[in-house]
């Protein structure tokens, strides 16, 4: 059976790499022409009875085909200018080139081949090769099956001016497609024996990133009659580039479409030939890729200022998971839904380095679920203040079975979701009325934080009754971010062009907003204040216990203060932080604030921004005269209902507030019987305590043993203050710019990280096939490697390479088995002899002699 022109015939087995090609001409890729000699020609010698390696080997290799099928054969190749054209046998075998097993160089080729003869040779031979000593001592480690199924590929063979390969996802640092070229054949390249130019661009725009030209002195070429030669390089060429910008830029456009089409990074193997791009292999990169995660605090920061304390973060962490949560099941998520989201909600804030930070990554994630991704999050990013917005998650792409299967649900959830905005008021209203109730009866308990129990007990009602019914902020929040996108679509259309400006104005001087109640009602007691002059005196003295003085000396005025501390005294800086010491634990901080009232001659006025209101208000009559009284009524009424939604968000998120204040009272209060307990030398010692350990440590749980946890989390959280931390932060980290440091310790090598793993061990130096092979527990140097390597690395425990390319099939196969590896060590092989203790670290290239 012959398959061409290929494509998926049922019943056929055409192999790994076979696949990988019909991908790429269903990408619309130019690829050299090729057929396709599926795996069940050889099933009958595959599946003999009794038949053994060796002998499935050796029939192999006295593979012919039938009558019929050889005409056929000759035909086709014919029709390719054969034999004046050379041909390239390729192996293709059913588990090739899989999501986890590449077999990366471990299969044969057979190139430049212009007798019919050694072409039929070829197949037998590539056939065979699938039960060679590296195959077979593959599948073993990679515990495959015994039985190998070889399919093989014929196709054109294009004479190289370059070649190379491509990671469209570069392992080390995921942020960056890697592009890997020299000249003539890549066989150089794959096999790890010449140095390669190395490209490394940016996945969001293809900018090279950082480049390494190559001393290429030699390169692979092919003779009609010698076959393949390494030759000397042209002085001239040594040193230029061996692509151009134009190949870089369409190697990057192509590479970045069939990544996407296949939903995997790829391994792309390419060549150049009279300046015309061909691609001659796709599969998927085997090895583990780190996810890239962008966390980022340009607005959480707000609420969460500076570094904050693992309860603050472990507490915050659960309750956005708790809140989205209640979003998801509002929109009628299905189950299976909701259970792969799991781990999405519960990680959409990250720690880093003592701060809270937005993981934007599982943010976008979330906004997947909603109808048009595009639109809500340029909206999202809006709102969080992103200055660098994120590209890595993307909206996902679906066939029209998957559309239309969407249709009814997506309806559905649109009409709850635009049900729920209908009924903000009503709902915004009984939740305040919800939140009041729970708020006044928290503060009339006496003794019921008397012992864990029933201390846990009411956080377990807060849970419930607040935290879990928590629906209404979000949505309303929902509406904010989407009315607010919607605003400045029309803005814009209108001719504002600084949407952000002219909206800062036109919402300013509201005295409705909530957040301004507490600095009206504190500039209306500086007034009362302001007209006793004894009072005045004392709060200007601010004494450590001026709150008991006006208790004493000014009952009525500390009964208003008293008023506003119940309503606002959980309103200060850094609020949402347990930690923080609000207004309710000390009412000096009150005073202080009041204080600032009594002496300075400004006053707060709402009243006194509203100039700004009307600049905005004119200036938008001026630019919405032209347009049609439709289009002004939309203007103006998008307008009023972003304001109504901001009131209310303003509103809520003291509720917000109130109830943090809550769980602070409550935390504050495990820390007291802590301490009675002897588990806390300190109350505030709890701050530096998670949820879940709190709990475990109050119920005398096992699981956690707290010996020495809060002196060395104190030391570590101290020590984030002292550092800076960017606003938006990459993990990995991107590829630094500064120059590296030269060492000049020489006990210290270094290279370049390419699989990465911390470990000590004994190396073994390995020249040749005649070297001591027993690399079992040691870490393997060598010169150069290549894929005949592959039954050595299993059992050893790193590997480091003096030469060679990060892009090599050695390279690939080490990181597929997850060994740690360095290569390009100047001078490795001279420096480092077998016995010595070494230690190694993948990631930064970094070797030290112990």
């Amino acid at each position: 059976m012959i398959i061409y022109p290929v494509k998926n015939v049922p019943g056929y087995t055409i192999g790994g790499k076979a696949k990988g090609l019909l991908k790429l001409l269903e990408a619309q890729v130019t690829v050299p022409d090729f057929l396709v000699l599926p795996a069940e020609n050889f099933d009958t010698i595959v599946k003999a009875k009794d038949a053994t390696t060796v002998s499935i080997s050796d029939q192999l290799l006295r593979f012919t085909l039938s009558k019929p099928e050889e005409e056929k054969l000759r035909q086709i190749l014919s029709g390719w200018d054969f034999p004046n054209r050379s041909i390239i046998v390729r192996s293709s075998i059913a588990d090739e080139d899989g999501t986890h097993d590449a077999f990366a160089g471990i299969m044969s080729s057979y190139m430049n081949l212009r007798n019919y003869d050694d072409v039929i040779e070829a197949v037998g031979k590539c056939a065979a090769s699938a039960y060679s000593a590296e195959a077979v001592a593959y599948r073993q480690y990679k515990q495959l099956s015994a039985v190998a199924r070889p399919a093989v590929i014929l196709q054109q063979q294009i004479d190289a001016d370059a070649s190379g390969v491509v990671f469209s996802t570069y392992p080390q640092y995921p942020q960056e497609m890697a592009v890997h070229a020299l000249w003539g054949l890549g066989e150089g390249l794959v096999n790890g024996e010449l140095d390669p130019d190395e490209f490394y661009l940016s996945k969001k725009d293809g900018t090279v990133v950082h480049q390494k030209i190559a001393l290429k002195d030699k390169h692979y070429q092919m003779h009609e009659e010698k076959g393949i030669q390494l030759l000397d390089v042209e002085e001239d060429r040594q040193q230029i580039h061996s692509l151009t910008e134009e190949h870089l830029r369409e190697i990057f456009t192509i590479s970045t479409r069939l990544e996407k089409r296949n939903g995997h990074p790829q391994d792309i193997e390419y060549v150049i030939s009279n300046n015309k791009l061909y691609f001659v292999q796709s599969r998927h990169i085997t090895q583990e890729i780190p996810d890239v995660i962008v966390y980022d605090n340009s607005n959480i920061q707000e609420s969460y200022c500076g570094v904050t304390t693992p309860l603050t973060f472990s507490f915050a962490q659960h309750a956005y998971a708790t809140v989205y949560f209640q979003t998801i099941i509002l929109l009628a998520i299905p189950e299976q839904v909701m259970t792969t989201y799991t781990p999405v909600v519960n990680n959409l804030l990250g720690l880093v380095q003592g701060r809270i930070y937005y993981n934007i990554n599982n943010w976008y994630r979330c906004l997947q679920l909603f109808p048009s991704f595009k639109q809500n999050k340029e909206d999202m990013e809006r709102m969080m203040g992103l200055e660098e917005p994120v590209d890595f998650i993307t909206d996902t792409e679906k066939s029209f079975r998957e559309k239309l299967s969407m249709i009814f649900p997506t309806f559905f959830n649109l009409l709850r979701l635009f049900s729920a905005f209908r009924k903000l008021e009503k709902s915004v209203a009984e939740f305040h009325s919800h939140i009041t109730k729970h708020y006044e009866r928290f503060y009339k308990l006496q003794d019921a934080f008397a012992n864990p129990v029933q201390l846990l007990e009411q956080k377990y009602l807060l849970d419930k009754e607040l935290m879990g019914n928590w629906t209404t902020p979000i949505i309303n929040d929902l509406y904010v971010m989407m009315m607010n996108g919607k605003v400045r679509r029309k803005l814009l259309k209108a001719g504002i062009l600084d949407t952000d400006e002219f909206l800062s104005r036109y919402l300013a001087g509201n005295q409705e907003i909530e957040s301004a109640q507490p600095a009206i009602l504190m500039q209306k007691l500086s007034l009362k204040a302001m007209e006793q002059d004894e009072l005045k005196a004392l709060i200007i003295l601010l004494p450590d216990d001026v709150h008991t003085q006006i208790k004493a000396q000014f009952p009525a005025f500390y009964k208003e203060v008293e008023g506003f501390i119940h309503v606002y005294g959980d309103r200060t800086v850094g609020e949402l932080k347990l930690e923080t010491i609000t207004m309710r634990l000390s009412p000096k901080i009150f005073y202080s604030y009041l204080r600032n009232y009594l002496t300075t001659s400004n006053s707060f006025q709402t009243s006194a921004l509203s100039h700004l209101h009307e600049s905005a208000v004119k200036d938008l009559e001026e630019k919405l005269k032209d347009h049609s009284v439709f289009f002004k009524k939309t203007v103006y009424k998008s307008l009023g209902k972003l304001q109504k939604s901001i009131q209310y968000r303003e509103a809520l998120r003291l509720e917000r507030t109130r109830l943090f204040g809550m769980y602070r009272t409550l935390y504050l209060a495990a820390g007291e019987l802590l301490k009675e307990k002897n588990v806390l030398m300190e109350v505030r010692d709890i701050f530096y305590l998670t949820q879940d350990e709190i709990e475990i440590l109050l119920l005398d749980k096992p699981g956690f043993e707290i010996e020495g946890v809060i002196d060395e989390r104190v030391a570590t959280f101290e020590q984030y203050k002292k550092e800076e931390v960017a606003a938006q932060v990459t993990i990995p980290p991107l590829r630094s710019t500064k120059p590296e440091l030269v060492d000049e310790d020489p006990s210290v090598l270094r290279g370049t990280g390419c699989v990465p793993g911390q470990l000590t061990a004994e190396i073994i130096v390995i020249d040749g096939p005649d070297s001591d092979l027993d690399v079992s527990g040691k870490i393997v140097c060598a010169l150069r490697t290549d894929p005949g390597w592959v039954a050595l690395f299993p059992t050893c425990k790193g590997v480091l390479i003096e030469k060679g390319s990060a892009l090599s099939h050695s390279v690939i196969l080490l990181r597929e088995f997850g060994i740690p590896a360095i290569i390009n060590i100047p001078g490795l092989t001279k420096k480092l002899s077998s016995g010595q203790q070494i230690s190694m670290d993948g990631s930064t290239g970094e070797i030290k002699l112990l």
